[in-house]
């Protein structure tokens, strides 16, 4: 089973210049260049295992989809 996590910044477009976003690092430290599609409004990453992602307040949305 595979964990997908959709991550969105409110009030702001997300940093699409690289894939992954530099928030992806921060959000996951255990990050090791899992799959990660990214978009100007959002950005997505898939974990064989489920995390906690780091808690960064109310204007970071993490989702589990």
């Amino acid at each position: 089973m595979s964990y997908t996590y959709k991550i969105t910044i409110l009030g702001m477009p997300m940093d699409n210049s690289e894939c992954p976003p530099a928030i992806i690092y921060v959000l996951f430290p255990g990050y090791a260049g899992e799959p990660c599609e990214l978009s100007n409004k959002d950005c997505t990453v898939t974990f064989d295992t489920e995390q906690t992602p780091v808690d960064l307040g109310p204007l970071v949305k993490v989702e589990l989809i």
